[in-house]
């Protein structure tokens, strides 16, 4: 990842650098900033966003908590509780929550998948029955 220079100096890492390095797109990290999300990044002299590996650990959370299937009013919630100064306990708890809710969706996603498999063996079966019957 190339980071943006003015004069030597090293600001930080480019939108478009963060956005690849996440692999998301440059807009969702403004959407993320738009939604308070994420903090705003520092500003280079050039007046460009800047992010440094604190503010690339935090918009990494954020996506592992977006691919997890938190909302967006979920995302914003715990990003507000975090500026306001919760503790590690309030916000063990809301990820604790979050987590009950995803091994549940989990367990469901378990359930149709075998019942997936089930139905995919059956037609097998039946493909490798008039498979045979025509030789």
């Amino acid at each position: 990842m190339t980071r943006a220079t003015t004069t030597g100096t090293v600001d930080g890492y480019l939108i478009g650098d963060a956005a690849a390095a996440l692999e998301i797109t440059i807009d969702t990290i403004r959407y993320y900033e738009k939604e308070g999300i994420t903090p705003a990044p520092a500003r280079g002299s050039d007046g460009r966003r800047r992010y440094d590996d604190a503010a690339l650990a935090w918009l990494s959370g954020v996506v592992m908590l977006r691919g997890t299937g938190m909302t967006i009013r979920e995302m914003r919630d715990y990003a507000a509780a975090y500026r306001n100064g919760a503790d590690e306990r309030e916000r063990l708890a809301l990820l604790e929550q979050h987590h009950a809710v995803v091994m549940a969706r989990h367990a469901e996603v378990q359930r149709h998948l075998a019942a997936l498999e089930h139905k995919i063996a059956a037609y097998r079966a039946r493909v490798n029955s008039h498979s045979d019957m025509a030789i």
